[in-house]
């Protein structure tokens, strides 16, 4: 009767150690898997951060003439040359008699006009493809759009973009934004609402005074719009020897005056 008593004793024992040690090796399996889970997360985020920086960068593809670039954490514009990749919240500056041209990763080639600032505000992989944001302090920007959309930030408005040609230019003489529409969609927004633009089409934005708060106003491009486009963007040659985006409507102001080698407006 002893020994089986102990017997029982015993396996019961013997049960619980197995309980306990299956207990511990349950619990100890979970701790593992959630560190696993965990060590996945972070080395996801790790990798989508490293995609998402990799995006946020222009490469300068040519320049002529005095171009200048100023890095994030930088006090002073340097020389760019083509190769420099223009980091996010970079600046890049030409001067007077100067051009250059960046290449985004989705193909879309910017194209900036003599005495002409932007910011690289933003340029991410999205679900719709690559969107960019650009913030055009002086002068004027060409877009050749490849892929995705691309937003250009202006005195008192946004011109937009999703295909396929359009600039914008910031005229200090008459304190206006244009935004020209040479092939595709395109919009200027302001606080007072959005203009679609098109084919040969032009959007005004007044940024300071009285007219700040209307609608932007709509107009064909004028000749010497087309002009711009020929002196800065050789890609538009195709397009504006067409013809079919209505050139032929509008006229080039007769007392034009170039700044700075731009056909003014």
């Amino acid at each position: 009767m002893f020994k089986l008593n102990f017997t029982n004793l015993a396996a019961t024992r013997v049960r619980a150690l197995v309980q306990v040690r299956t207990n511990q090796i349950y619990l100890a399996s979970v701790f593992v898997f959630i560190l696993i889970v965990i060590l996945i997360a972070v080395l996801a985020g790790h990798s989508g951060s490293s995609a998402g920086s990799a995006a946020l960068t222009a490469v300068v593809k040519e320049t002529q003439g005095q171009v200048t670039i100023k890095q994030p954490g930088q006090n002073d514009f340097s020389a760019a040359s083509p190769g420099v990749v223009l980091q996010l919240h970079g600046q890049l500056q030409t001067g007077s008699s100067s051009t250059a041209r960046l290449d985004l990763s989705s193909g879309t080639i910017i194209r900036v006009a003599p005495s002409s600032l932007f910011t690289l505000q933003a340029n991410q992989t999205t679900a719709n493809g690559l969107t960019t944001t650009l913030n055009l302090t002086l002068g004027q920007i060409f877009i050749i759009l490849k892929g995705g959309s691309l937003d250009i930030t202006v005195p008192s408005g946004v011109a937009s973009v999703r295909g396929s040609f359009m600039s914008a230019l910031i005229y200090p003489p008459s304190n206006k934004v244009f935004v020209e529409c040479l092939e595709g969609e395109c919009a200027a927004t302001n606080n007072a609402g959005a203009l679609n633009l098109t084919d040969g089409q032009k959007g005004i934005l007044i940024y300071t005074g009285a007219g700040i708060d209307q609608l932007p106003q709509l107009t064909p491009m004028n000749q010497n719009d087309y002009a711009s486009w020929l002196a800065i963007s050789p890609e538009a040659q195709s397009i504006i020897n067409q013809g079919g985006n209505g050139q032929n409507q509008g006229k080039s102001s007769p007392d034009c005056q170039p700044v700075h080698g731009q056909p003014c407006k």
